[in-house]
């Protein structure tokens, strides 16, 4: 037979032919591909395809120099293309664990701010009124010290005076608040 003569089989010569390739290499290929990706069952399903691959193009088979070497080079190849896919995978895996960690902080971070304002609203509210009332004038409606002591026709000192004593107060009420 000419070398560029293409030998025909028979499928039961082909059936032959892939028993004795799969009898002989699989084996081996199984261990080869489990020290690349560390799975057993994952390296079979490899093995598989790649024989699989090979039976589906058959009619290629005679162009195939070195059985041996294209067998480990398909595994190989599909193994690394496997480890590439799971490292995008794991990429994004950690990726979506960080922004989910990340929401998840702010949103703990929203309702302790959200608390916080609330526990202060009613700490203002316990305060008694003419500090209740300083207070207000000066952080919340941006008078300054000069014109609340007119608008309630104190001295300036009193003024001082009522917001320090407001500020001691809230805070004794927000740490008694934090603590229980």
């Amino acid at each position: 037979m000419d070398s560029t003569e293409k030998k025909e089989f028979s499928d039961t010569e082909w059936n032959t032919v892939f028993q004795s390739i799969y009898q002989q290499y699989y084996p081996r290929l199984c261990v080869f591909a489990t020290t690349m990706i560390n799975d057993e069952d994952e390296a079979e399903e490899i093995v598989q395809q790649v024989i699989f691959k090979l039976w589906e193009q058959r009619d290629k088979f005679d162009t195939i120099d070195n059985l041996q070497s294209y067998l480990y080079r398909s595994v190989r190849n599909l193994c690394i293309n496997i480890i590439n896919h799971q490292k995008i995978e794991d990429k994004y895996k950690s990726e979506a664990w960080i922004e989910l960690k990340n929401l998840e902080i702010q949103s703990v971070e929203t309702e302790s701010t959200e608390e916080q304002e609330k526990k202060l609203t009613q700490a203002i509210e316990q305060l008694p009124e003419r500090c209740k009332e300083v207070l207000i004038m000066s952080k919340f409606e941006k008078m300054r010290n000069k014109e609340i002591a007119e608008c309630l026709e104190v001295s300036v000192k009193a003024v001082e005076a009522s917001i320090t004593r407001a500020y001691s107060i809230l805070r004794k009420l927000m740490n008694d608040n934090t603590e229980t």
